[in-house]
């Protein structure tokens, strides 16, 4: 017995033993996250502020784009919801029809025992009976009618349960039904609410154009633009120099050279290192053209560092892979990533869009290292057609 309760102790110490480093390690993640969150959102508000100075036609489009994200994402809920609504009818229904064949079986059963029991006359157990002589054959008789009659009682009851059931399945076809007719109604809204915010964007995207006169004017506007991303990502990497990334049980970025997925499929419009603005920019990443809406999918494991709208990158994501690696994905339509998400390699973080003031859905990707772009095409396996 003093053995017994000696090794029970043993165990539950063991048990704590385990269970406080592991409380212990979820509470540090999460203190590291709170601590990731309130730095980037730090980073965020300096960049804000930028982008607050610039001119109202660069407000109003970010704002449009933000809110066509956010309608976009709505809209993709609403469309789930949908077709999870119509497989559970669809499902319902098959019940339904299982039930009514079920129940018109029972019904036909007990409608052969009634009649039979009605072509036998109601006396015919007591004429049987009476006719009987030997008392084996009575017993036989009187238990065959009790067997009839539990027999046909059952029937009954069982023919009331189907009856049961298939009301209440028929309760929920039509809360179903009215369910999904609601969320085509809400779907609808969304719908019409996404189309005003794109002509509101058009209308901003026209302004935002006939503001950029000469060449010089745009050259100076994606230099520009160009710095805010390069201190956006210098900004990054300060931010997570000491807020190490967690790849335990995972691969090293590096160790994936020419080996990563494309984020999409599509065609490359702009190659990585093409010459810009007459030969004075470079491009840092490559440009795919897909149709809108197609899955932008993460090309390796990480943390989300960054989730939101860029001046001419429009919605962006940025990725963390440790190791000062990080990869870079622009001009979404909506985004399902947040900050301080981990995300797994081929998981969708967003949609292909054109925010940013863009003329036609294409990704922007791009990889760096150190805040040093490199060429996707050297890390991602196959090539894209060129477009």
């Amino acid at each position: 017995m003093t053995r017994a309760l000696t090794l029970a102790a043993f165990g539950t110490l063991l048990l704590l033993s385990i269970a406080v480093p592991a409380a212990a390690g979820d509470a540090a993640k999460q203190a590291q996250l709170r601590e990731l969150r309130a730095r980037i959102t730090q980073v965020q508000s300096n960049l804000d502020r930028d982008i607050q100075r610039r001119s109202k036609m660069q407000l109003e489009l970010r704002a449009s784009e933000r809110q066509i994200a956010q309608l976009s994402g709505r809209l993709h809920d609403l469309n789930l919801s949908v077709s999870q609504a119509q497989s559970h009818l669809d499902a319902l229904q098959r019940e339904q029809a299982q039930k009514q064949v079920t129940l018109a079986a029972q019904k036909d059963a007990l409608a052969k025992q009634i009649r039979a029991a009605y072509m036998q006359g109601r006396d015919s157990q007591l004429q049987l009976l009476l006719n009987a002589q030997d008392p084996a054959t009575i017993s036989r008789l009187l238990a065959y009618y009790d067997y009839f009659n539990k027999a046909r009682a059952a029937r009954i009851q069982a023919v009331r349960e189907q009856l049961d059931a298939l009301a209440k399945i028929n309760a929920q076809v039509q809360q179903q039904v009215t369910r999904l007719s609601n969320l085509r109604a809400q779907r609808a809204q969304a719908l019409a609410k996404l189309e005003q915010n794109r002509t509101a964007r058009k209308q901003a995207l026209v302004q935002l154009n006939a503001s950029i006169h000469t060449h010089s004017q745009k050259l100076v506007r994606m230099q520009r633009d160009a710095r805010t991303i390069e201190d956006l990502l210098a900004n990054l990497q300060q931010t997570l120099a000491d807020i190490p990334a967690d790849l335990e049980g995972h691969h090293r970025f590096a160790s994936l050279r020419g080996r990563l997925p494309w984020p999409v499929f599509g065609r490359v419009i702009q190659h990585f290192g093409e010459p810009l603005a007459a030969g004075r920019l470079r491009a840092t990443g490559d440009l795919i053209a897909a149709p809108l809406g197609t899955p932008v999918r993460a090309v390796s494991y990480g943390r989300v560092v960054f989730a939101d709208w860029l001046p001419h990158f429009g919605l962006l994501v940025i990725i963390d892979h440790g190791d000062g690696y990080m990869s870079i994905y622009a001009h979404n339509q909506s985004v399902y990533a947040h900050v301080g998400d981990w995300v797994q390699m081929g998981e969708t973080i967003a949609t292909l869009g054109d925010s940013g003031g863009q003329n036609q859905p294409a990704l922007y990707f791009e990889i760096r290292h150190r805040n040093v772009a490199l060429s996707p095409r050297e890390w991602c396996r196959g090539h894209l057609p060129r477009g």
